[in-house]
Order: C-alpha cells, then structure tokens, then sequence
C-alpha cells in the first residue's frame, strides 16, 4: 500500500490532464492522470505487444500533458478563486491518501520492474515504460522549460508587498537545505542515530541497555516533530505567497521556473518518501497523530485562500 501512495501523492503534485484550449493552472494540478497510467500498466500489460501498446499510449499522453502545461504556465498567475480549487482539489487528494491508509487496502499495483523480473517484459521494453512514466510525471518541468524565450521577457525584480516580503524571497527560504524534511532528519542529532552513538562512547553497552527505550522513543518522537514542523511549513508558505502582489504571465513563469528546480523537486520527493517510510506501517497512537496532523496541512492551506476570496468578495 505505501507504493500506491507515493505514487498517488507524486501524482498529484507533478502530474495533469489532457490539453484543451484556453488551459489554466487549475485545469491541470492535482489530476490523477498519471496514478491511472500506473495502473494502466499493471493491468494491460500481459506480454511484448501490449507493452509496446501501453509505451506508444503513454507517450500519446506525456506529449498533451507538456502541452497543457506550457498552456497552463503562459495563461497566468491563478486567481484567487482558482488557488481555491486546486487546494481544495489537493484536500481532497490527501483525504483518499489517509483513508487508503486506515483501510490498510491490499496492494494490486503491478510494476515494470516486477514485469520484467518475471520474464513478461523484456529490459529494454520496461526501460522504454520507464521513459514514458518519466514523462508524464515531470511534463511540468519540461513545459516550464521550454519558455525560456518567454521568460526572458519578465520584467524583473517582481513586485514586492508592503511589508518587504517577495518572491525571490520566498524562493530562498522554500529551497534552503534546513526546509527539506529529509536534510534536517540527517542533521538532527535526536532523529540520524547520533545520540545513541554519543551514549555509546560515554556508557558501556550494560548502561545503554537499560536506556535502550528510552532513546528509540526520543528518536522517534523527534521525527513526528520534525514532521510536524515540515507541514508547518508547507501552511506558511501558502500565506506568504497569498500575500503578494500579482504578476504578469512572463513574471509567473519566472517564478515558476524556478520552483521546478530540479535539486529542488527531487527533494521534495524524497521529503514525502520519508514520511511515507516514517508513518504508513507505524500504527502509534503518536505516529497517526503525526500523520493526521501532516494530512490536515492542505486543509489549512485551503482555508488561506479560502478567507483571501472572501475578503475580496467582500470589498
């Protein structure tokens, strides 16, 4: 069930729908397309022919999923109403995330990798599968990617508010090592393993025997911290950036090309991975309260734009 819900939570960061005309931001975040193309491989694929079936099928819809995209980046900033339906489309995401997990639902997803390792599919043909999954989960990348002639057009610094904060500003706290989960969990003394190293050198194994609870407890309840605190953050940068002023659509795919940061984004992987690794099988009280609590983060994220549009409306 844990891979089910990487790839589900992946998807509905990365991935979209189909292209159509006039493509906003909010036509194409948080759609499952990229989920059913997993699915779509474990269940169709039964030998060579419908592997390559599946590859040609799953190039077909990278190819409208990069379209959207670059449609979507060059239409605009979303408005406020439309943050509001893309948070709520990610609520919702995040609801279906922790009820799969109370459910404790069997795991059904057949992979390429497995696919290959039984002899249905060759290597070269589940490479080919991979490449194509690849596409679609990073179509926004390569979209945003390709407007580097729009974006030179930006006129840059971009609008600040009043209060001093800005984008660029934004940018550098988002993707500074100690906001990624995964890095402070390699950092932090309590969560990497270092305390019991420390005791070790300090007492001889009898003494940490006796402390031996102790210390796995403190490791663990740091890490729920630590989780605690990533959700925190996800919460404050949706106030911020709710905060600033608007930006023309060269401006927005400024902003948005540098959000999809490579280093960036494959940290950001790895940050749900290891929550996914840290939470999904821990059945603790302390560990659902963590996990409850990280999955109510897109609810409040929700309710930022939510009392935004209700202040504008209101004017």
């Amino acid at each position: 069930m844990m891979k089910l819900f990487c790839v589900a939570l992946l998807a509905g960061c990365l991935c979209c729908g189909s292209a159509r005309s006039g493509v906003r931001m909010v036509d194409v975040v948080g759609d499952d397309t990229f989920t059913k193309a997993v699915e779509m491989v474990g269940s169709r694929v039964k030998d060579s022919p419908s592997c390559k079936k599946a590859v040609k099928e799953l190039s077909r819809e990278a190819d409208r999923l990069e379209k959207a995209w670059r449609e979507a980046f060059m239409s605009g900033e979303p408005s406020t109403r439309e943050w509001c339906r893309m948070s709520d489309a990610e609520v919702r995401l995040f609801r279906r995330i922790a009820e799969s997990r109370k459910q404790k639902k069997k795991e059904e997803i057949v992979t390429l990798l497995e696919l290959e390792e039984d002899g249905v599919i060759t290597h070269e043909e589940a490479e080919e599968g991979f490449s194509a999954l690849r596409r679609m989960m990073w179509a926004s990348k390569t979209a945003i990617d390709s407007l580097d002639d729009f974006i030179a057009q930006a006129e840059l610094p971009l609008p600040s508010s009043p209060d001093g904060d800005s984008y660029e500003k934004l940018l550098a706290w988002k993707w500074k090592p100690e906001s990624s989960l995964s890095y402070e969990m390699d950092h932090d003394p309590l969560a990497n393993g270092s305390l019991e190293e420390t005791l070790l050198c300090c007492w001889n194994d009898g003494v940490l025997e006796l402390l031996e609870d102790t210390v796995s407890r403190i490791s663990r309840e740091r890490k729920f911290l630590l989780i605690r605190r990533y959700a925190d953050r996800q919460v404050e940068e949706t106030e911020r950036l709710s905060q600033l002023p608007p930006l023309t659509p060269e401006q927005w795919c400024w902003f948005q090309k540098r959000e999809h940061d490579r280093d960036a984004l494959e940290r950001s992987v790895i940050d749900i991975l290891t929550i996914s690794l840290i939470l999904w099988e821990d059945e603790s009280l302390p560990a659902e309260e963590t996990f409850q609590y990280w999955v109510s983060a897109p609810e409040r994220a929700a309710r930022v734009w939510r009392e935004k549009l209700r202040k504008e409306e209101s004017r």
